[in-house]
């Protein structure tokens, strides 16, 4: 597996990527996740979408769709938020650090038998990582950093988080062409 990783980032340092990160430029990705076990499934998608405000700095909003079914109880939960998010070097780099904060409002359904329940609630997450551009439109992220949601009526609860994703970069000069 190291050697893999390795791999995947000396090609991503090896490609001469123009990734755009200016000011008017847009950014649309997300997340999928897929984790199946023993009478154990978790769903999510999170899509994105963000508009560079200035050079470097995108604001933008997310949302979030996850299904989780352990045994006989599942949980269906949304959320929507937004983000911001800050790209450090130059544009000519193949590899550039970020850092990223959202906040998310949500809405959780639990089921099992004989009991639901309805919660609304908040999330938040601040980290930093790098974004591999692979080409000069599309990027890997990964991300790491502190995770916290709190539910109403419950204790909230935080802890450390990775997060790997995509971004497209629509490009302000050729959208138009």
């Amino acid at each position: 597996m190291k050697k893999v990783i390795a791999t995947i980032l000396v090609i991503t340092g090896v490609i001469s990527a123009q990734a755009q990160t200016a000011k008017n430029d847009w950014m649309v990705g997300g997340s999928f996740r897929l984790n199946t076990s023993d009478n154990n499934t978790q769903i999510g998608f999170s899509p994105s979408a963000g508009l560079f405000i200035l050079d470097n700095l995108a604001l933008g909003g997310n949302l979030g769709v996850n299904y989780t079914k352990f045994g006989d109880a599942k949980s269906t939960s949304f959320n929507i938020g937004p983000f911001v998010r800050y790209y450090f070097t130059t544009e000519s780099q193949a590899v550039r650090p970020i850092l990223q904060g959202t906040f998310n409002f949500l809405t959780t359904k639990q089921t099992a038998i004989n009991f639901s329940t309805t919660n609304t609630g908040i999330n938040f997450f601040v980290g930093g990582g790098a974004a591999m551009f692979i080409s000069e439109n599309v990027s890997i992220d990964a991300l790491v950093g502190y995770d916290r949601t709190k539910i109403e009526s419950q204790s909230g609860r935080g802890g450390f988080a990775f997060n790997v994703g995509f971004q497209v970069y629509l490009l302000k000069g050729k959208v138009k062409k």
